[in-house]
């Protein structure tokens, strides 16, 4: 079933705030305590929330096409 326009705009929204907010996560100051891994776990997981953030990203791409 196709989304209508208003639900297609939603979800664009969405995906690219969980992709903004996914992005930041680690560089507004999270710290080894915060979230009790090292600081070379933090650093993955760094890059690894860029990886995901860029899939939102393109899901809301392939949409705003659609």
């Amino acid at each position: 079933m196709a989304l209508s326009d208003k639900r297609r705009e939603i979800r664009i929204i969405s995906l690219m705030t969980a992709a903004s907010m996914i992005e930041d996560y680690v560089s507004s100051g999270v710290t080894t305590e915060d979230i009790e891994l090292s600081e070379d776990e933090i650093e993955m997981l760094g890059t690894e929330n860029k990886k995901t953030a860029a899939k939102l990203r393109a899901m809301a791409a392939k949409l705003e096409q659609s």
